[in-house]
């Protein structure tokens, strides 16, 4: 069974939490890894809700491979 991490993501100015990006894209490792799984990053540009800044975070994970998806 996979690790569930809980990731928050703060604002590097001020250190607010801020819930969920306005904007998200996927970035597809072009090599697999030892197990032959390739890596899926999302990542996401969030706006802090007191102070304004934006900024990009990474959103999550995914190993994808022929036994198994890890999250």
């Amino acid at each position: 069974m996979p690790k569930k991490q809980t990731r928050q993501n703060l604002c590097p100015e001020c250190e607010t939490p801020v819930k969920d990006p306005y904007k998200t894209w996927e970035l597809v490792a072009p090599f697999p890894d030892k197990k032959m799984r390739i890596t899926v990053t999302i990542f996401g540009i969030y706006e802090c809700p007191k102070c304004g800044k934006k900024f990009r975070a990474v959103v999550s994970k995914a190993k994808l491979g022929t036994e198994s998806i890890e999250l």
